[in-house]
């Protein structure tokens, strides 16, 4: 058996045990704290995962760039497509480190805004429901308030 295989298939299982028994778990005892964390381990593994799944697509998307851009905009620069495409992959392991690492600072960007969006959310609801908690109202004989 390949050692990556066993690698990949080791982290698989344990990635899925957490995530149909060890998050429901959690929940089921009322340990938030775990709970949310381990929802965020996920979600950064699924940000990570789309991030090395996305790496096999940034060859072809440079030809497709390259492409468009000479039969768009540079039409007169047409004879250096070759030059272009030589230079592309004499540089395409400082052109793959550079998209991942772009790729990877605006998928945490995404994250941390869509972070940062629902704390604010969750402490508006959190102050609304503090404040508003000892307002209510009775009704008093034969009055309007059904």
């Amino acid at each position: 058996m390949n050692p990556t295989q066993l690698m990949v298939g080791s982290m698989l299982v344990l990635i899925g045990f957490g995530t149909y028994y060890v998050v429901p778990l959690t929940f089921i005892h009322e340990n938030l704290a775990l709970f949310f964390f381990l929802l965020n381990c996920l979600m950064i593994g699924v940000i990570l995962g789309l991030t090395f799944l996305a790496v096999l697509v940034f060859k072809y998307l440079e030809w497709a760039l390259l492409w468009l851009v000479i039969k768009t905009c540079g039409r007169r620069d047409a004879r250096l497509h070759q030059v272009i495409l030589k230079n592309l992959s004499g540089h395409r392991g400082r052109n793959l480190k550079t998209s991942i690492m772009f790729t990877l600072a605006l998928s945490f960007l995404i994250f941390s805004a869509t972070g940062f969006d629902l704390m604010n959310s969750l402490i508006q609801s959190e102050i609304e429901t503090f404040v508003g908690a000892d307002f209510y109202a009775n009704e008093i004989g034969d009055s309007f308030l059904n």
